[in-house]
């Protein structure tokens, strides 16, 4: 599985703040250091998060545990405790160690989880490339597809009112940018013109791994950046960096957006 970001938390509080912002891109409201009342009472709870997408709301419950030692049962007890004396949907215990072998005995047939960050960024990935990535790729690189797509009349009309050195200039940023911005559209329903090679089945990062022998790699003109990325938020924000530098260029030429 490629993983959301690319490194592990490097303590309790980072481990928090990227839980709390993962959730937050899925579409859920995420809050950290969240006290809630239970029927025992007041309980201070790592992450909470709602999905008010879902009729009814669905409540997450999170602990994160950067701990040198894995996680054992007493701590799942007790956290099953808070979950169902708060009536939350889901609990999750994210583990940076794992946990004992009793933990799992203790979630057994509960509504709480057991979760190492790669398994936390696995359960929710689809969701995320389908609320951040998706939206963000469509934001952000649009309008170089728009400047870079096969047949687009209107743009090839601006284009043909250029001096003959600007229409050169015109002619190669579309060499230059066609790859990147197919790319990128591969993944909001504009599949029809990219290269075959360029429609993957599934995210299988780093690019240059999955594209070996499928292209002759030498020729392309996605950065090299981008084919190295091997996680999912890496790999979204370098496909929108050059993006934006190329339709600044596009602009540029056309004296703004055409």
């Amino acid at each position: 599985m490629t993983p959301i970001n690319r490194s592990s938390p490097k303590d309790w509080k980072d481990l928090q703040c990227q839980v709390k912002n993962i959730l937050e891109e899925c579409g859920l409201d995420a809050e950290v250091d969240k006290e809630i009342r239970t029927v025992r009472g007041n309980v201070k709870v790592d992450d909470y998060a709602v999905d008010s997408n879902s009729k009814p709301p669905i409540i997450y419950l999170c602990e994160c545990k950067h701990w040198q030692s894995a996680v054992p049962k007493s701590a799942v007890r007790d956290f099953r405790t808070v979950v169902g004396d708060y009536g939350a949907n889901w609990g999750f215990i994210i583990s940076s160690a794992g946990f004992q072998s009793g933990a799992f005995e203790a979630a057994a047939k509960t509504n709480v989880r057991l979760l190492t960050w790669d398994e936390f960024q696995e359960l929710f990935v689809g969701r995320w490339i389908e609320n951040y990535m998706v939206p963000r790729l469509r934001k952000e690189v649009d309008a170089l597809v728009e400047y870079t797509e096969p047949i687009n009349s209107r743009i090839f009309r601006k284009a043909d009112q250029l001096d003959e050195p600007s229409r050169r200039r015109f002619l190669q940023l579309r060499k230059d940018y066609a790859e990147l911005a197919f790319l990128a559209a591969v993944f909001y329903g504009l599949e029809l013109f990219a290269p075959t090679e360029l429609k993957p089945r599934a995210l299988d990062l780093p690019m240059r791994r999955a594209l070996q022998g499928k292209r002759e790699l030498s020729k392309t003109t996605i950065p090299g950046e981008i084919l190295d990325a091997t996680c999912l938020r890496d790999f979204v924000d370098l496909i929108c960096k050059y993006a934006r530098e190329g339709i600044a260029e596009f602009d540029q030429l056309f004296g703004g957006r055409a």
